[in-house]
């Protein structure tokens, strides 16, 4: 045992990101199962059986990490013992080998119906459950690191999903018994929850010191844009599911994994975009707020087409799905933005924000199926569309718009970091600022420290401080003041006072002497 925890200790120290992979882990086995590539037998002809494991497997996870948020103190010391991860992947391993025992080929000849659907609703929520646990475990690992590596190992753990998929369906079509599951499939159906759990274990390896509690843990920690973000999770992920949902009940199932197969190139395309972005570009263009308007736009628009163009029906739906993996990535990375900056208990975060959109998801999967039929029939499907399409332009411009998201990571004291100071710090800075506590405030990179340098040497005033922060980023002068919500002739009174007391002509020699301060540090 001594021999295994040394080699392990040496393997972390050597990949220290290996940990972190546990997302990826985590996230292949929610699609490959929701697709149902690895487990379904040729006796499908429709969704129905991959609507039920869907629906089941996101109650049961979203169920887990609310639940969670009304005991974050012992949730959150649980969630740091490395056996609670193993336990976790071994519960939702034995969830899914329930679910392919009851299938056709095996057990379903041998029992009554009744008993089979029971035995297969009950290994789905509990392939969810074990897999709601392995979730806190990954967020808390997340919130532990800086933005810009949030989005780098993101990104990698996408890439982990698609290289899973492809795996799974380029495998030797070989099955234990003719006409089930391919061996393959099962393994990674099986295999994937535990390789999670594993991966989240080995965070204890890890040369990083423990979270601690404090005022992290409150709720009261969160700001109103919080609760204004969990409403439109929620009600996005539940029309963009039922939308979804709707298309796959009365789908082939052939075409449905053919769309699958579609979506999961796009997704890897997406991922190594997202990493090439993540190592290669200004912190400051990553702009998660304009992005996260441009992901609800494109939804709205997609939903509304909808009934527009049947003859592509079925492939707008795909695009709506991969609108939810887009959103769903966004919004992982926003919550462990906000972890890292407030230091506010992962475990609350995630739980209420993470498990809003599994509750979405599930609820609105189970709307798709058995209300939204109904619903077409009753109003028309092009009405039905439009209601969802406009519910989802009033979540993106109303109940919180891009603005909302800067008030979001808005400084919560006087000198904290703002997102921006966060993003422009680059990987390599990253890693000195990890592993800082929960309630603890998050050091200044060598960004804003440059930043306050300046100020402090040249005297200048908070809003003017602020101003040549956003100078410095590259904003131009109305970007800078809709920013810092003063008017545009304000930011040019401040603008030149900044140039005569810094001694430059331009805002090229502004950035220039601010790169230098930062090069500095």
């Amino acid at each position: 045992m001594t021999a295994t925890r040394t080699f392990l200790a040496k393997l972390v120290k050597a990949w220290p990101a290996l940990p972190y992979l546990s997302l990826g882990a985590w996230l292949a086995s929610v699609y490959i199962a929701s697709s149902g590539t690895a487990w379904l037998s040729d006796t499908e002809m429709n969704g129905g059986n991959l609507s039920t494991l869907h629906i089941s497997t996101l109650l049961g996870a979203g169920a887990v990490m609310l639940v969670a948020t009304f005991a974050a103190p012992v949730a959150k010391q649980w969630m740091e013992r490395p056996a609670v991860s193993l336990a976790a992947g071994i519960a939702s391993a034995a969830g899914s080998a329930m679910v392919i025992l009851v299938g056709p080929y095996y057990l379903n000849g041998l029992l009554p119906a009744e008993i089979i659907l029971l035995l297969f609703i009950g290994g789905s929520v509990l392939f969810g459950a074990g897999l709601g646990v392995i979730a806190l475990r990954c967020a808390q690992l997340y919130g532990r690191l800086a933005p810009r590596q949030v989005v780098l190992y993101v990104a990698f753990s996408q890439l982990i999903v698609a290289v899973s998929f492809f795996v799974v369906v380029g495998a030797p079509s070989w099955a234990p018994v003719a006409g089930g599951p391919s061996l393959a499939g099962i393994a990674a159906f099986v295999g994937l929850p535990v390789v999670a759990g594993v991966l989240a274990s080995l965070s204890r390896y890890a040369d990083r010191p423990p979270t601690a509690g404090g005022k992290g843990a409150s709720r009261s920690a969160l700001p109103r844009s919080f609760w204004k973000l969990l409403a439109v999770v929620f009600v996005f992920s539940c029309i963009v599911s039922s939308v979804y949902a709707s298309v796959v009940a009365v789908s082939p199932i052939g075409t449905t994994l053919d769309g699958s197969r579609l979506v999961m190139v796009v997704r890897m395309l997406l991922a190594a975009a997202l990493a090439c972005v993540a190592v290669g570009t200004e912190g400051d263009k990553l702009n998660f707020g304009k992005a996260y308007s441009i992901v609800m736009v494109a939804s709205v628009a997609l939903v509304a087409c909808l009934p527009l163009v049947s003859v592509l029906h079925t492939v707008l739906a795909q695009v709506v799905s991969l609108a939810s993996v887009v959103f769903e990535l966004f919004l992982w990375c926003t919550l462990a933005f906000i972890v890292y900056q407030r230091r506010i208990s992962a475990v609350i975060v995630f739980g209420y924000g993470y498990g809003a959109y599994l509750l979405g998801s599930g609820l609105g999967w189970l709307f798709g199926v058995q209300v939204l039929g109904s619903l077409f029939g009753a109003i028309g499907e092009s009405f039905a569309y439009m209601i969802m399409a406009l519910v989802v332009l009033a979540c993106a411009f109303i109940i919180f718009s891009e603005r909302e998201f800067d008030r979001l990571f808005a400084p919560a004291e006087e000198g904290a970091p703002s997102l921006g100071d966060l993003l422009r710090q680059d990987l390599a800075a990253g890693d000195e600022a990890d592993g800082s506590a929960e309630g603890e405030p998050v050091r200044k990179g060598r960004f804003g420290v440059a930043i306050d340098q300046l100020a402090t040497a040249y005297q200048l005033s908070p809003r003017e401080t602020d101003v040549l922060r956003c100078l410095a980023m590259g904003y131009n002068s109305s970007t800078t003041a809709s920013k810092l919500s003063i008017s545009w002739n304000t930011v040019r009174t401040h603008t030149r006072n900044i140039y005569g007391k810094l001694g430059v002509h331009s805002h090229q020699e502004l950035i220039a002497l601010v790169d230098e301060a930062t090069a500095g540090e």
